[in-house]
């Protein structure tokens, strides 16, 4: 993702409501992959992230990814570190954040 677009996402998360549209998408994704996600509180969901995918299995991992549509040199590359789940929550809770950014960005017009 872009430098700047990334900011303007992060920007947006400081958002109530735009963090509980956020974890709207969230939970509809991790739904269509049969996956239930934990959460609803909108300040915590890194760790509702995290906490869900430790718990799954890797094919429903990478349908996950496939469906949220991470690139797979970054699944790839985040599976080898230390911190896989948490750098791979980073990554779905950006790319969720996106996609709500980009809609309602794309609705205004």
């Amino acid at each position: 993702m872009a430098q700047e677009l990334q900011e303007q996402v992060k920007q947006a998360l400081v958002d109530q409501s735009f963090r509980t549209a956020t974890l709207a998408q969230l939970a509809k994704d991790f739904q269509r992959c049969g996956l239930t996600l934990h959460s609803t509180d909108v300040d915590d969901l890194l760790s509702s992230i995290a906490s869900c995918i430790k718990n799954v299995s890797n094919t429903q991992l990478q349908q996950l990814i496939y469906l949220i549509d991470i690139p797979e040199s970054i699944f790839v590359s985040l599976s080898r570190k230390a911190s896989f789940h948490q750098e791979l929550s980073e990554a779905i809770l950006m790319r969720e954040a996106l996609k709500v950014y980009l809609r309602h960005k794309f609705s205004e017009q």
